[in-house]
């Protein structure tokens, strides 16, 4: 389990870099960011975050009542969701306001994993 905790943590690492780096094409309005492994590589990363996640919960804690895991995942879903918006919006604001969203989940993510607590 140990590996797989490994591999969750690199994908975590993988999709941030990744999206911080499209982000960056995104607001140069760089060509690049049609390219076709930028749009289906970021959808396949963070199945596999999501995906290695939900295998460590079951079965590491799957009986056990943990909140801060089971927000966790939630903000990782959220981080997943502000990432889509952020590229599919039209408006500028809403970029953005999505994009800012995407860093504070994920910033989240990083502190309830560090800590096991809940941000409040």
């Amino acid at each position: 389990m140990q590996a797989l905790k490994h591999i969750h943590m690199t994908l975590a690492i993988i999709t941030i870099l990744g999206f911080l780096f499209r982000s960056v094409l995104l607001l140069k309005q760089s060509p690049a960011l049609q390219k076709k492994w930028l749009k289906i590589t970021p959808h396949i990363i963070d199945t596999l975050l999501l995906a290695s996640g939900i295998t460590l919960w079951l079965t590491w804690y799957g009986a056990v009542s943990m909140p801060w895991l089971n927000f966790k995942i939630l903000m990782i879903v959220a981080y997943i969701a502000f990432g889509i918006i952020t590229f599919k919006a039209q408006g500028k604001a809403l970029r953005s306001v999505a994009f800012a969203l995407a860093i504070i989940s994920f910033a989240t993510i990083l502190y309830v994993a560090r800590t096991k607590m809940l941000p409040w």
